[in-house]
């Protein structure tokens, strides 16, 4: 089987949905799956196509007809030849089955591919209607016309969450009924099994993601001013537009030399992160999925994180972790100060998060989603000899 994954974003890029894409892409491989990834060129300077460890990698400046009035030119200057390359590529590796990782302007390319190519579409969402920084779908009617399209023709659907697939019916309108199931994403737990945690001179609780208003950061600092800890720091790691904002904040409250903002942390760094802190705590206001929970569970840590979206369903209170409700400064305050006291629950939650993550490996999320590609195509399949016995008849 051929595979074209669309993903809103790749490599060198980094977050959840890059990481999704490329261990997809590998245990597909592992299994003789041939898949490649289209994705947006965004920026500029990126090449149009790279060989990334072994994934052939296409990326194509996947505009769409809004905006001002530059992009809308450049989108009729444009759009034709990039979608007669499109699906080139297609056809040259013989692509079998679609699957979108995250709708963006993936999304209309790979509905474009469908109607001309007709081959089975998966449609994968990740909260991207709530987590997107820029709000596209609160702003986009060209986009919402697209994810409605998208849902409409879609073979399948999966959801990173239960609580993600509640929210798409919602937004739908109606239940999806059998095309539709909940597929959550990954960790790579052998990542955790080596290298060395990061060196730091204090004792230190971890934040990691985008530095973005959606994530709650600003809610983590004032919960650490409040709980008061003088022996710990709070490391962040991550980059994002709220990043200024931040550390006037941490300053404001007193916390410039407590608080330490890493930067953009790759692979290596963040596995390292994870291994050299107390414990961890997501933040968020709004969460699909919340995969850096899966890592912090892989890396034998306890999690504290905001009871919104699709957490409560990866971390189990006082099992894994504990859950708070979202905004509250004063309950995390009391959250982190509870963790710092208690080493030993500490070590009791990190014990069952790094069990409790094996049902989250990547192969066993691969299996599920070559399962969804197996049912679509045999179906595809059996409607084309359908059609073409009527036509002989």
């Amino acid at each position: 089987m051929n595979v074209a994954l669309f993903a809103s974003a790749f490599y060198p890029h980094v977050g959840g949905v890059e990481e999704l894409v490329r261990q997809l892409a590998h245990e597909y491989r592992a299994r003789g799956v041939s898949a490649i990834v289209l994705t947006n060129r965004w920026p500029r300077s990126l090449p149009t196509y790279e060989d990334y460890e072994g994934i052939p990698t296409y990326r194509l400046a996947m505009r769409v007809p809004e905006g001002n009035l530059k992009a809308r030119l450049n989108y009729q200057l444009t759009h034709q030849s990039i979608r007669g390359e499109m699906l080139q590529i297609l056809k040259r590796h013989k692509t079998e089955v679609l699957h979108v990782q995250c709708v963006s302007s993936n999304g209309y390319y790979a509905l474009l591919a469908r109607r001309a190519l007709q081959l089975p579409l998966v449609v994968t969402t990740q909260g991207e209607r709530t987590m997107d920084a820029a709000q596209l779908y609160q702003h986009s009617a060209f986009m919402n016309r697209v994810l409605r399209e998208l849902l409409a023709e879609a073979d399948f659907i999966t959801a990173c969450s239960r609580n993600t697939l509640t929210d798409i019916e919602q937004y739908w309108g109606k239940a999806f009924g059998e095309r539709a199931r909940v597929v959550y994403n990954g960790i790579q737990t052998g990542d955790f099994a080596h290298g060395d945690p990061f060196t730091h001179s204090r004792p230190y609780v971890l934040g990691l993601g985008r530095l973005v208003a959606q994530k709650g950061f600003d809610v983590l600092i004032r919960a650490f001013a409040q709980a008061a800890l003088p022996a710990h720091d709070l490391l962040l790691a991550g980059e994002g537009s709220e990043r200024a904002a931040l550390e006037s904040l941490a300053s404001d409250l007193g916390l410039s030399q407590r608080v330490r903002f890493i930067g953009r942390a790759d692979r290596a760094l963040a596995v390292a992160l994870f291994k050299g802190c107390d414990f961890f705590v997501l933040p968020s206001r709004q969460e699909p999925f919340g995969i850096v929970n899966l890592e912090a569970m892989a890396a034998g840590k306890a999690v504290v994180a905001m009871r919104v979206g699709g957490v409560p369903e990866i971390v189990q209170d006082e099992q894994t972790g504990m859950l708070i409700p979202p905004e509250d400064s004063e309950a995390l305050a009391r959250a982190i100060t509870r963790m710092v006291l208690n080493p030993e629950l500490r070590e009791q939650f990190g014990a069952a998060g790094r069990e409790r993550v094996q049902k989250f490996t990547w192969p066993a999320i691969a299996e599920q989603y070559l399962d969804v590609y197996r049912s679509i195509y045999s179906h595809s399949m059996d409607m084309d000899s359908q059609a073409r016995q009527r036509q002989q008849t």
